[in-house]
Parts: structure tokens; sequence; C-alpha cells
């Protein structure tokens, strides 16, 4: 739900080289089901989709702490960056 600057900020502190989805106003949220009922924020996510459209990795929450490692989301996007080559 963060603003773009804010998102860009923080792909720059993690060294991140894709983009991250800014939704200030939490209508990606809305439509993939991960808005928090009654509140203005989202469920922690993660979905990466492939260049394809396809969505590779869909990980929801269970609630505030529960949250998808990096080291899965890194695995994901090697698969996705390697089929891409093939």
């Amino acid at each position: 739900m963060d603003d773009r600057e804010v998102s860009q900020s923080f792909a720059q502190e993690l060294g991140l080289h894709i983009p991250l989805l800014s939704d200030p106003d939490l209508r990606v949220a809305l439509a993939y089901g991960v808005a928090m009922e009654g509140r203005d924020i989202a469920i922690p996510a993660v979905f990466v989709v492939d260049r394809a459209g396809r969505i590779r990795l869909r990980k929801v929450g269970e609630n505030a702490a529960d949250r998808t490692s990096p080291a899965e989301i890194l695995r994901v996007l090697g698969e996705v960056r390697g089929s891409a080559s093939e």
C-alpha cells in the first residue's frame, strides 16, 4: 500500500532490480483479495507474475506476521528468470 517513492526506496535499500507494486488506494489488493476487512492495509502477500502474465507464486499470509521467506521468493524468481531464457 506504500506510495511509489516508498516502494522505490525499499527496492533500492534491498538491492532489488525488479519493480515493486505501489497500491496506495488498495485497488490491486482488493482485486487480489488481500485487503484486510475494515482496515486500510493489505494482508502480507507475495505474487510473482511472469512476463506472460502467469502467477508463478501466490502466498497470502494468515495474519500480519505470516510472511513468505525471502529465500522462497528468490527461488521462484530464479525459476522464472531461468525459464525466460529458454
